[in-house]
């Protein structure tokens, strides 16, 4: 009879990702298939998306994947031939450029605007500040 496994925690799934996986995951018992869902599912119930509006979710998604419609991704996947910003004409129009470079924006950050590192924004950020890059973002395109 299968012993009944607890559910996977983040704490759970930070602690396989820092000690070894290998190692960790064998210890735990878990087959290839049970892995990647159990460990999803704890990443899941943390991430700050849900609590978005589903047009600021899609961006963020957008961004964090580097699959939005700014001329860097695009020319990443063949699609422009140029990567120069459209509004200042001055550097590569990427995620970072756009929320936290581009002068031509300037007017559309609130002052203050967090000088972390945009990955630290899309991926770790509060709500309210992925929903004001999101907005952002919106503006520019």
């Amino acid at each position: 009879m299968p012993q009944s496994r607890k559910p996977l925690t983040l704490a759970d799934a930070r602690s396989v990702l820092q000690h070894g996986t290998a190692k960790l995951w064998s210890a735990a018992q878990l087959s290839d298939d049970e892995r990647f869902p159990r460990f999803y599912e704890a990443c899941k119930a943390r991430d700050l998306l849900q609590g978005l509006p589903r047009s600021d979710a899609v961006q963020i998604f957008r961004a964090r994947a580097k699959h939005t419609l700014l001329l860097a991704d695009r020319a990443r996947h063949g699609w422009s031939a140029t990567t120069v910003c459209r509004l200042c004409g001055e550097q590569e129009e990427s995620i970072t450029h756009v929320l936290s470079e581009c002068r031509e924006m300037a007017d559309s950050r609130p002052s203050g605007w967090p000088a972390k590192p945009m990955n630290e924004i899309l991926w770790c950020g509060d709500r309210v500040a992925m929903r004001t890059a999101a907005k952002i973002v919106w503006k520019f395109l």
